[in-house]
């Protein structure tokens, strides 16, 4: 009996002892969960996305980025001092000072607070996203919906004098919206230009030097006549690759292949070629994630994007059915999309002429569907079928590097030859 008795109270103890850690360790778990199921938020720096080692994070609803990674992308050196635990980052005319945990940071001595202090994460500084950004002078933006920051400090050419087209605006100790305003200057004044970073002007005042932001002014010669405008340039072009479903979306299967592991790797081989002849890519995803549809054509149209092109590879009920095919979509229905329709399916055909040229398989043509990559990008479009996975010979063929460099270098000529006709 006191052995029973002893066992019953022991039970009892047990019981209460898990009570206690599920109401305690549950929130946690689900909040720990609830974090690895969202995706990571992208950086977007000039229209190229960075990628980290450390992925960025969301902290109390405020984003935090990778401090070196984005620093140093934006052309600023970073040292670490471990024993402070304190980042230091300079270019040109701005230095940072930023400690880990503090929630106060140091721009050319100026004291920023921050948001949310700087962390450690698996070795790697977080710091807030609109600090990092403009800490050096870069204009941010950031897209909720599609949890992309974009940030923009590409230079400008230094003009011999501005002049003020706003009613006022703030002179800085640094090219920075971070830096202290150490003075203001009224519309209409003119300025000499001594600098320029990244598109952050130094003039001077008196006998002292200041920086003012370069889009708030306009160009104007010394005696202040308006300089005459440049000759127009082409804007840069920027193309969005999109590789298929990823992450938990599998997409078609073969015996052996799956569809979004392979559409990741023509994807990159793609991605490589444009970028060796001179052309910004962008990817939708460049590793195994899932990306929602809406998600990859809003990313194409926020960085006005000059083409977009969506590749995929093929599934049939049918194991004899193979081949190549390429869609467009531009219906009468649609009129900003039917302006479009003769660039459309000159973009596809482009790409569906190189693909059967280079592969050599069976040509099963251009096509017209209502594919939502398609619907929703504003810019010429397209979606490649490259080969179907439920064909033995095709998924053979998707397994042999050869193969899937010629349908990369097929897709990259068909783009390029595309361009070249329709931006000349």
């Amino acid at each position: 009996m006191v052995n029973a008795k002893g066992s019953l109270i022991n039970k009892a103890l047990y019981i209460i002892i898990l009570a206690v850690l599920a109401l305690f360790v549950s929130p946690w778990l689900s909040t720990a969960s609830a974090a690895a199921g969202s995706s990571s938020p992208r950086v977007i720096l000039n229209g190229r996305q960075l990628y980290f080692e450390v992925p960025p994070i969301i902290q109390d609803s405020r984003t935090l980025v990778p401090l070196r990674g984005v620093f140093e992308a934006m052309g600023a050196n970073v040292d670490w001092n471990a024993a402070s635990r304190v980042v230091t980052a300079s270019k040109g005319a701005i230095t940072v000072i930023l400690p880990v945990d503090s929630s106060t940071a140091l721009v050319n001595g100026n004291p920023c607070i921050l948001d949310v202090p700087p962390r450690i994460v698996n070795g790697r500084t977080l710091a807030p996203l609109r600090f990092v950004g403009e800490a050096f002078g870069g204009r941010v933006t950031w897209n909720g919906k599609t949890k992309t920051v974009y940030i923009n400090n590409t230079s400008v050419d230094k003009p011999d004098a501005v002049k003020v087209n706003v009613n006022r605006i703030n002179l800085r100790n640094g090219p920075s919206t971070l830096a202290a305003v150490i003075g203001y200057a009224e519309s209409g004044e003119i300025f000499e230009v001594l600098e320029e970073q990244d598109g952050w002007f130094q003039i001077r005042r008196g006998d002292k030097t200041a920086w003012l932001a370069g889009w708030l002014v306009v160009a104007v010669s010394p005696d202040g006549t308006p300089e005459p405008e440049p000759e127009p340039q082409h804007p840069e072009r920027i193309v969005v690759l999109d590789a298929g479903h990823g992450g938990f979306d599998p997409g078609a299967s073969g015996r052996i292949l799956k569809e979004k592991d392979i559409n990741l790797k023509i994807t990159q081989g793609v991605g490589r070629l444009l970028e060796q002849n001179d052309i910004t890519v962008v990817y939708t995803r460049n590793d195994d994630r899932y990306v929602g549809l809406e998600e990859r054509s809003n990313m194409a149209n926020q960085l006005n994007a000059s083409i977009f092109v969506s590749i995929h590879n093929n599934a049939s009920n049918l194991p004899s059915v193979s081949g190549t095919e390429t869609y467009f979509y531009a219906p009468a229905s649609e009129p900003e999309l039917f302006a479009q329709r003769d660039a459309r399916a000159r973009l596809a055909k482009a790409i569906q002429t190189e693909l059967v040229s280079m592969l050599s398989r069976n040509d099963r043509g251009v096509k017209e569907a209502n594919l939502s990559v398609l619907r929703n990008t504003k810019m010429p479009s397209a979606l490649v079928e490259v080969a179907f996975l439920s064909n033995p010979t095709d998924e053979a063929l998707l397994q042999n590097d050869d193969f899937v460099n010629r349908a990369a270098l097929a897709i990259a000529n068909g783009i390029m030859a595309f361009m070249n006709d329709y931006y000349r």
